[in-house]
């Protein structure tokens, strides 16, 4: 009997054994389970954090990416806790729903990061696009008008903001981009109402009928005495010669270098606006430019303009009214250099020379009809611009 009890109590404690075993086991493969879950779920969450960094969230989304941040460090604090318990079997659940919000949030602020970015990297580039094509516009009606070293210097600030705009574009820095676009923009509004108040007069439905006004006029008495007279339009740049009140001929010219303006004060480099007469042919001896035809400027009109303008202030001290207005020869530049006359190429000075006497009349306007500088200024006054000096 005592060798049965012995074994039996040997069957007993193995049996009991192998329990405790199974049991061991049992527990051992949930908690390593619960352990991977919570593992994976971890790094499902790291990566996704770590992705949202990567597109820039931090400038994009930094409150969507600050809350994924937390997110992540509450669960892996809860992770911690668990790993750390008596009892060998983790609440993964918890932990795992922790990691997964974080992982999600994370997602979350990768879109919003990238949908922001797209969004700045669109309204950048159309800023750019837009202040490199308004200070473009700018550039060109700069080299036609006479722009003062003032708006000059603000027109290369402008042009400086649109590179860097454009540098800042490139960097991915859209922000940046913008701001500089939009200075850019700002700068280039400042020299448009500038040039806007400067040619307001070719967009002045009065003004244009009293150019039209002289130049039928000046036809008519082409017409009228079966002789030769002269018109002068400044904004097309053209010089048409008339006869019998027919146009025969027109040339290029080049004008003043303030070639917009009506001519106030000697020295101001405006070329005059006027009805004028030739009163002397100068030959090649007698001219520093080729040929010339000198003006009876000024005239009546141009004196009474002087002293009107003296009256309100508006001439500089010691100005003088000045003269020698010609149409002469030297020209065909392509730009306009003088300091007030009509230069044509030499070839069509003698041309000029041949049909125009002593006595010609010679009509200066600044536009037969509302132009391409009209438009402009009249683009500017409709926006409620060219109102600054």
């Amino acid at each position: 009997m005592t060798r049965r009890r012995a074994w039996r109590r040997v069957a007993f404690g193995v049996a009991a054994l192998a329990l405790v075993a199974a049991v061991a086991g049992v527990i051992h493969t949930i908690a390593s389970r619960r352990e991977a879950l919570m593992a994976a779920a971890a790094e499902s969450a790291r990566v996704a954090v770590a992705e949202a960094r990567a597109a820039g969230a931090a400038v994009w989304a930094p409150s969507e990416l600050q809350d994924a941040e937390q997110a992540s460090r509450d669960a892996l604090t809860a992770q911690r806790v668990e790993q750390t318990r008596l009892w060998p079997i983790p609440e993964a659940a918890r932990v795992v729903e922790g990691f997964g919000a974080a992982a999600t949030s994370a997602r979350t602020a990768s879109a919003v990061a990238e949908e922001r970015r797209s969004r700045a990297e669109a309204s950048a580039r159309a800023q750019i696009e837009t202040a490199h094509r308004l200070v473009s516009a700018s550039e060109s009606l700069a080299a036609k008008l006479r722009v003062g070293k003032e708006r000059r210097n603000l027109l290369a600030a402008a042009r400086l903001a649109v590179e860097a705009a454009r540098v800042y574009q490139r960097a991915g820095d859209y922000r940046n981009a913008t701001v500089n676009a939009l200075r850019a923009q700002e700068l280039n509004a400042q020299v448009q109402d500038h040039a806007a108040s400067v040619v307001a007069r070719y967009a002045d439905a009065e003004t244009i009928a009293r150019w039209r006004r002289w130049i039928a006029e000046t036809i008519e008495w082409s017409k009228r005495e079966g002789r030769v007279a002269i018109v002068v339009f400044k904004e097309s740049h053209r010089l048409t010669v008339y006869r019998r009140g027919a146009a025969v001929a027109t040339y290029d010219v080049d004008l003043g270098f303030n070639w917009t303006a009506d001519k106030l004060h000697e020295g101001d480099g405006a070329t005059p606006e006027g009805r004028y007469r030739v009163v002397a042919r100068l030959g090649k001896q007698a001219s520093i430019y080729y040929k010339a035809l000198l003006l009876d400027y000024p005239n009546a009109s141009d004196r009474a303009e002087f002293a009107s303008a003296r009256r309100s202030g508006e001439l500089p001290a010691g100005a003088r009214i000045g003269g020698l207005i010609e149409i002469h020869g030297g020209g065909g530049r392509s730009q306009d250099w003088t300091s007030g006359c009509v230069a044509l190429a030499n070839g069509d000075m003698d041309l000029v020379f041949e049909r125009a006497g002593v006595g010609t009349p010679v009509t200066i306007v600044g536009s037969d009809d509302y132009g391409a500088i009209a438009e402009f200024a009249g683009r500017q006054r409709a926006a409620g611009r060219g109102k600054r000096p």
